[in-house]
């Protein structure tokens, strides 16, 4: 079970992680997705490099700890 959740919490900070450094266009378009649906955090935006730094290391760091 915990394999499968680092697995998992592991692609997910990793993909967030590249779209934040990466792709900043894809961030707005979420941004005003999710706005439509539950929230607005304009906050992630203005420091997308952090932001994507942290879920970056944050993805590794899950997958280093599901494979080992």
């Amino acid at each position: 079970m915990n394999l499968i959740l680092f697995l998992f919490l592991g692609v997910f900070f990793l993909a967030f992680g590249l779209i934040f450094l990466f792709a900043p266009k894809w961030i707005i378009l979420l941004s005003q997705w999710g706005n439509r649906l539950v929230f607005t955090d304009h906050d992630a935006v203005a420091h997308r490099k952090f932001v994507g730094s942290a879920l970056f290391v944050l993805g590794l760091i899950m997958f280093y700890r599901a494979i080992s």
